[in-house]
């Protein structure tokens, strides 16, 4: 009879995007299983545009949400039949599409067979942020309306989240992203941050009021001893100058 979540109250731009962060257990992962179908509220509205969830296809719903989850699901077949899950029909053109958006298709044209290379079971033969980003096009192919990010950097080395960071810099002119973040480097380039805190949202803002404030936000990037000392345009040009 516990409540997870309450009192929440959420808009995500689109195009745009917003990041959720919080301690274990402050309730971010109910929160994106709410928003995807997979925990009905007990009160409440969850709405898409001019759609609510309690009225339309669960179906329906879903193929308007992009997910992309801590660990991306890969199958022991080729790069090509794990991209198509999201969209069988889709063509050759459409997967190239997807995958240079998620900036995979450099790296996948340069394996053995390209897009036709088995990648083992998990993507064994892949590192942790071609993975990811592999799970980015596969999300891209079903063109969501809505980008969803469950964790998706906790696992990525510094090289592999600075480049993810810059394909999301990309995408968020595009489609509205949401992501959930333990890490906070992840969102400090979001729109809009929202600190989630005892099931609720205790804070709400851009990283420099946040950080201006000196409260939850600040608590947080202290106790990750991050430099958030430099401001999000710096931290643009930096990612911008990796990918340059």
């Amino acid at each position: 009879e516990q409540k997870i979540l309450k009192k929440i109250n959420l808009t995500i731009p689109i195009p745009g995007m917003v990041g959720i962060i919080g301690v274990s257990g402050a309730g971010k992962s109910t929160l994106m299983h709410t928003l995807l179908g997979l925990v009905m509220p007990s009160a409440g509205t969850v709405t898409l545009g001019k759609y609510d969830l309690a009225s339309v296809s669960i179906r329906a719903w879903r193929r308007q949400i992009g997910y992309v989850p801590q660990e991306t699901i890969l199958f022991h077949a080729s790069i090509r039949e794990n991209l198509t899950l999201s969209n069988p029909a889709a063509s050759d053109v459409e997967i190239r599409l997807a995958a240079k958006r998620a900036h995979a298709h450099d790296f996948i044209t340069a394996l053995p067979e390209g897009y036709d290379t088995i990648i083992g079971d998990q993507g064994v033969k892949l590192s942790g942020g071609q993975r990811q980003r592999v799970g980015i096009a596969r999300a891209l192919l079903g063109n969501p309306t809505l980008l969803a990010l469950d964790e998706a950097m906790s696992a990525l080395d510094a090289e592999s989240e600075a480049e993810l960071l810059q394909t999301l810099e990309e995408l968020r002119k595009e489609m509205g992203i949401l992501i959930i973040a333990h890490r906070l480097g992840a969102v400090r380039t979001a729109d809009s941050i929202c600190v989630l805190e005892a099931d609720q949202i205790v804070e709400t803002g851009t990283w420099n009021d946040l950080m201006a404030r000196k409260s939850r936000l600040h608590s947080l990037a202290e106790s990750q001893s991050l430099g958030y000392d430099r401001s999000v345009e710096a931290l643009r040009a930096s990612t911008a100058s990796i990918e340059n």
